[in-house]
């Protein structure tokens, strides 16, 4: 913590524990984590250089595998027609956050551009599931989704079978559907060993839940730790599992 706070700290993207962390922002108004920086002597760099001031975020100059710096890079390739390079940074910013929310829901974007169908339905299913914390909901991307016939390499995906019946609308409600297809879904994931899309959809189930009022928790019968130990004990079937100290 620096004072403002807004926080730093390790994160280990899901599925990926055995590598190097990143270093994350965390934005305390928002609860937006920024990944910004790609190891640790990437930050600790930047800190020396800021000279007890708040540290800017670096420049693919500076940290060739920051995501937040691949994502804006690309979001200026977006700008400048530059498709082609803008999917190629994408792409290396989810190399290392697979489930960098803003990234995939930009991607989508693109491969609709390039007609690559196929893939755009895929990384539309993965921003769907994408913790909020990493950014946008995949709104625009599950109504894309929903006018979609066909996919035959999504037909066992739960998210996929879903679709029509997924709103992305959250508070403010007594009631909310997604939440039971969140359920379905991540019980489908863990019956298929598809741990890592199962975590995933896990934490966005608890930052989404953690974000309703109470009585709502009450009612979907919502328990944060019991929660919590649940999401310890599925990621204990990733391959580099589990996502807690023993």
């Amino acid at each position: 913590a620096l004072g403002n706070g807004d926080s730093f700290g390790l994160y280990w993207p899901i599925g990926l524990e055995a590598r190097e962390p990143l270093v994350v922002e965390t934005w305390h108004d928002s609860w937006q984590i920024q990944p910004t920086y790609s190891s640790l002597s990437s930050f600790l760099d930047a800190f020396k250089d800021a000279e007890d001031e708040y540290p800017e975020p670096p420049s693919l100059e500076e940290d060739a595998r920051s995501p937040r710096a691949l994502f804006f890079e690309a979001k200026q390739r977006v700008q400048s027609q530059a498709v082609d390079d803008a999917v190629a940074l994408l792409e290396q910013a989810l190399d290392v956050l697979p489930e960098y929310t803003d990234a995939l829901c930009l991607l989508w974007a693109q491969y609709v551009r390039q007609g690559r169908i196929d893939e755009a339905r895929v990384v539309a299913v993965k921003a769907i599931i994408a913790p909020p914390s990493f950014g946008q909901r995949a709104t625009k991307q599950l109504r894309w989704l929903q006018e979609q016939d066909d996919a035959p390499q999504l037909a066992d995906d739960p998210i996929w079978q879903a679709r029509a019946d997924l709103k992305l609308s959250y508070g403010g409600a007594k009631t909310n559907g997604d939440y039971a297809i969140y359920r379905t879904a991540i019980q489908a994931y863990l019956s298929a060993s598809r741990f890592i899309e199962a975590c995933t959809l896990m934490q966005t189930y608890g930052e989404l839940m953690h974000a309703e009022t109470v009585s709502f928790q009450e009612r979907e019968g919502f328990v944060r730790l019991d929660y919590v130990a649940e999401q310890i004990a599925a990621s204990g079937k990733l391959p580099n599992g589990p996502r807690a100290e023993p």
